[in-house]
């Protein structure tokens, strides 16, 4: 059956995949894996990050801002959209 046939080329595939997949894990990471063998030095602080620097967003005085936005209709809210870009 050409089905049958199909289905192990992609079963072995998949299987090449899998190997080549664990070997690059393997080299990146090392046999312990996780955070073992990474350099905390290197690390930033927290606030040094840019992401929290960046991280206006999700402050707590726009919550009202947010709040009033996501309410307004369709409409108005892609008429803001336009003016902001």
């Amino acid at each position: 059956m050409p089905r049958e046939a199909e289905l192990r080329a992609l079963h072995e595939r998949d299987a090449e995949i899998g190997r080549a997949a664990e070997a690059r894990v393997l080299r990146t990471y090392g046999e312990r894996g996780g955070a073992a063998g990474y350099r905390w030095d290197d690390s930033f602080r927290r606030d040094e990050q840019a992401s929290a620097k960046l991280d206006w967003v999700h402050g707590p005085w726009l919550r009202p801002v947010r709040f009033a936005y996501r309410h307004l209709p369709a409409a108005l809210r892609n008429l803001a959209k336009r003016a902001a870009s």
